[in-house]
């Protein structure tokens, strides 16, 4: 089967001497607006202020001891971590740093995947709306599993792609390794081996691959690769898949979330950007036998619909976030484009790309432009409130450690162990989850324990008003501390109390077990 490499837009009617000279300047000029747009993004990165998330925090804590899997993820984004912050250190923009290096090779390889595809021209525009989707916009910001996920089901996209066109097992095997990196990421990625199935199964001349060794060698390399993780999630209880089930609430209320799915595919608007997935759904949707007939349009299609039908088939069954769909943009994207610009929609595409570029400086700026604007912030009105005050608060709890230095801290919760954990100096990488029914539902719950603390003192930090009867009788001695209060807005703040805990005499038998 032989794939068309010339560009078939409106923006390139035919290729000529000048088409081809300016066509070798996209790929510098491309790399000049990675080089422009990662450099901004970076400089907003590390003057804005914002604490890390929960989830970042809880993140770095595993970058500390590296595994094979840890109780929500796998362990990619715990050795992303431990790699940035070996070169740079541990403040917040080291912690973040992954995201800003690894979307530039994402865009890169779906670069390279459109020029294959559609030439150089179309390429050049595809990498660039791609790397202006508010969905990677603020994830750039963000350092999450979804950043290496990117990378890893992109490089598998382009090795499947290029295996495709010639048979080399060379590139089959790499789609294998990329694709075992993306299930040491995110189990998701096993939506990638059903989106090939379906793309063989539906192109005739590629059909012969279902009963050729090579894709089966590839899904071999991916679970070898994966083989690891497996072996710790045997060892511990099989923890990250049953946390996988619980966040999705697919074990929790019978029947359908209409509620969930419109959330979900609300926010889908956000996460490509409004005009750009209004307007890829009615290309997609509306008469598909208009693009279907072209083997390109249906590869893409293939790596896309799937992977967006199956999360928000789990959100009318359960919940998903917004972006559990991301990695639907990575081949939408190029769809878009590629067919916006084939039909001369050139206005249309102008339209989406920068009203997404616009959306980027306004979310990087938000708190500039707030008080500019003298905006009075609240609870409802600051998307950021999350990621304010935990750094002020945990100063408050590392001046408490300077009065009690042989105290360890004691939590209730992954939240406030995470954010101590990462906030007070030096790291309590010792704290530990208060945790009497055993219930492992985190991985303070998995990683830390009591049992070895008997006769030790320790400063408990919790947003309960009250100890619980358990704790009061399995200490020798409680004294209330002042509380820790940050105000973040007049009507939000972080507020926890504080006790000194004194000679812990164990759990309160009758109380280990639920």
């Amino acid at each position: 089967m032989r794939h068309h490499r010339t560009a078939t837009t409106a923006l390139t009617p035919a290729v000529t001497s000048d088409t081809a000279r300016s066509e070798r300047f996209l790929p510098w000029l491309l790399l000049l607006a990675l080089a422009l747009i990662t450099a901004y993004r970076g400089y907003c990165l590390y003057h804005d202020g914002l604490d890390l998330y929960v989830d970042e925090a809880q993140y770095w804590t595993w970058a500390q001891k590296l595994d094979w899997g840890y109780y929500s993820k796998p362990p990619v984004i715990a050795a992303v971590i431990a790699l940035t912050t070996s070169v740079c250190g541990d403040g917040p923009f080291c912690v973040k740093s992954g995201a800003l290096l690894l979307y530039p090779l994402s865009t890169l390889l779906l670069w390279a995947l459109a020029r294959r595809l559609f030439g150089g021209r179309t390429a050049f525009w595809c990498a660039l709306a791609f790397l202006l989707l508010p969905g990677v916009s603020l994830s750039s910001l963000i350092i999450s599993t979804d950043v290496p996920f990117f990378l890893f089901w992109t490089l598998a996209l382009y090795a499947y792609w290029r295996g495709t066109e010639n048979g080399a097992w060379g590139w089959w095997l790499l789609a294998g390794l990329a694709a075992g990196a993306g299930l040491l990421t995110k189990y998701t990625m096993v939506i990638f081996a059903l989106s090939v199935l379906l793309h063989l199964a539906l192109t005739p001349s590629l059909r012969r691959y279902l009963r050729d060794p090579r894709p089966y060698a590839a899904s071999l390399v991916a679970l070898l690769v994966l083989t690891p993780n497996l072996w710790w999630n045997a060892r511990h209880g099989w923890p990250t898949l049953r946390h996988t089930e619980d966040i999705s609430h697919l074990n929790g209320d019978a029947g359908l979330h209409w509620n969930h799915l419109g959330d979900f595919l609300g926010g889908q608007f956000a996460v490509m950007g409004p005009l750009f997935f209004g307007t890829w759904l009615a290309l997609t949707l509306w008469r598909p036998r208009g693009w279907y007939a072209d083997p390109r349009y249906r590869f893409l299609a293939c790596f896309s619909l799937p992977f967006l039908g199956l999360i928000s088939l789990q959100a009318l069954l359960g919940r998903a976030n917004a972006n559990w769909g991301a990695m639907t943009y990575a081949t939408a994207t190029i769809f878009l484009v590629a067919l916006l610009l084939q039909r001369g929609r050139t206005s249309l595409f102008a339209a989406g790309l920068a009203f997404n570029a616009l959306l980027m400086p306004i979310a990087y700026h938000f708190d500039d432009l707030t008080r500019y604007f003298v905006v009075d912030l609240s609870a409802r009105t600051d998307p950021y409130k999350r990621v304010r005050g935990w750094a002020q608060l945990c100063r408050q709890a590392q001046f408490l450690r300077t009065q009690y230095p042989q105290a360890l801290f004691l939590g209730d919760s992954r939240e406030v162990l995470a954010e101590l954990m990462y906030y007070v100096q030096p790291h309590p990488l010792d704290a530990v989850l208060w945790n009497p029914h055993r219930v492992m539902d985190n991985h303070y719950a998995l990683s830390t324990s009591m049992d070895d603390k008997l006769g030790r003192d320790f400063l408990y930090i919790t947003e309960a008003d009250r100890l619980p009867p358990e704790m009061l009788a399995g200490f020798d001695g409680v004294e209330a501390l002042p509380p820790l209060h940050v105000t973040v807005h007049r009507d939000y703040a972080l507020d926890y109390r504080a006790w000194y805990l004194q000679g812990f005499k164990g759990y309160v038998k009758g109380e280990q077990q639920r």
